[in-house]
């Protein structure tokens, strides 16, 4: 129950502190793909643009982490041990996510930075094999990390439910799926890069691509684990946060002063980005602690932010294409640090108003058809997976707790 003693509605509450690291995530990237047009001081162009790689992987975490959170739950109440069961949660996930791509995979096919493409060309984009385990094309680029969410989502619940039918429990089928999920990413990142020693190469075929990467979203399901089977130890964890935050600035830094580092070495090349990823997931205890900022127009920005990340994700590319386009129309060139500001503050109008489009128009309506159609208020739900209260009603061993100690709640993510 919140401090006010209302009951939250579990449909409609959202985790600040999640929408925080959301809220940066978005606008890392933001941020790092704007910076590299115009003008700016080379220190903002050399220290700050990488840091766009860092944005996509805190949304690497969140999304397993989410996503552990409904997995997980659903296997504790019966509801991931059948074909239909993953076709449900299939379901659930496409509603979410294919709506706002599609119509900005079509988008792009007449506005994208590249320029016009067809049908002939980008048909793999529509089944996300755009970069399986090869470079994706020179279109819609930033869609890259949407294939890695996707063939996570598709190949988690069905790994489990493969080795549940051989294994037969859960726990075994546990400790299998997180084998198979560590380990060949990790062989994959070794034999894709064993022969790069460059940022560019590493960047193309380490990097984006979708077999190498699908470990980092698995440190978030990890993370709920923990969360969810020993939530003391994950409470335990928030004291540490300022350990967790020198690793992840440690980790993400090394972008910024030099990516040789991490290029330079066979080992770094295979470890440093779940490393990045499990920096981020110590930070997960603390930032759900977190309830605010003190500052209640920031608050505002960081759950508007947060819940419109999806569209800005998406968008920002296609309204970067419009500013350049336009100042090429009106002769205007970027070409100085007040021009430059001029172009970036303009660039955030953009952003934001087509982000609030495509959200309302786009994204809502099909959030709110899924909750209709598929229903809300179960753990195959994010809302309900993720609350509050699935917490507080486990001890540390993953019992259920008496209940006297149960508390109404929920959040949403």
């Amino acid at each position: 129950m919140s401090k006010n003693g209302r009951i939250p509605n579990t449909r409609t509450e959202r985790v600040f502190g999640l929408d925080v690291l959301r809220a940066i995530a978005v606008l890392s990237v933001l941020v790092g793909h704007s910076i590299t047009h115009g003008t700016p001081p080379a220190w903002l162009l050399a220290y700050i643009a990488p840091q766009a790689v860092t944005g996509v992987e805190i949304f690497y975490v969140l999304s397993g982490f989410l996503i552990g959170h409904i997995l997980l739950r659903s296997v504790s109440s019966g509801l991931l041990h059948s074909a239909a069961d993953v076709f449900d949660f299939w379901k659930r996930r496409w509603a979410r996510t294919l709506p706002l791509y599609i119509f900005f995979l079509i988008v792009y096919m007449r506005f994208d930075y590249h320029g016009v493409a067809d049908l002939k060309q980008v048909w793999s984009y529509f089944l996300f094999m755009q970069n399986f385990a090869w470079p994706t094309l020179p279109f819609f680029t930033h869609s890259w990390s949407l294939a890695v969410e996707e063939w996570f989502y598709l190949l988690l619940p069905v790994t489990f439910v493969v080795l549940r039918t051989l294994m037969k429990t859960d726990c075994r089928a546990i400790v299998g799926t997180a084998i198979v999920f560590i380990c060949v990413p990790l062989a994959c990142r070794i034999a894709f890069g064993l022969h790069l020693s460059d940022w560019a190469g590493f960047d193309t075929y380490v990097r984006s691509i979708v077999v190498c990467r699908l470990d980092s979203l698995f440190i978030g399901v990890l993370c709920a684990y923990v969360r969810l089977n020993h939530p003391s130890a994950f409470a335990r964890a928030a004291r540490y946060w300022p350990v967790a935050f020198v690793a992840f600035l440690v980790l993400s830094g090394v972008l910024s002063v030099n990516s040789e580092v991490i290029t330079g070495y066979s080992v770094a090349r295979a470890v440093y980005f779940p490393l990045l990823s499990l920096s981020i997931a110590c930070l997960l205890p603390a930032a759900l602690q977190l309830r605010s900022t003190g500052i209640a127009a920031l608050d505002v920005f960081v759950s508007h932010t947060s819940k419109v990340s999806y569209s800005l994700y998406l968008g920002h590319i296609a309204m970067l294409t419009t500013m350049l386009g336009l100042m090429d129309l009106c002769g205007w060139k970027a070409d100085d640090l007040a021009s430059t500001v001029w172009m970036y503050a303009g660039l955030t109008i953009l952003y934001y108003v087509f982000a609030n489009l495509t959200y309302v128009f786009v994204e809502r309506p099909y959030i709110r058809l899924r909750d209709v159609k598929l229903g809300h208020t179960d753990v195959r739900s994010g809302n309900v997976a993720i609350s509050v209260e699935a917490v507080e009603l486990q001890d540390d061993k993953g019992r259920e707790a008496p209940a006297s100690v149960r508390q109404p709640g929920g959040v949403r993510s």
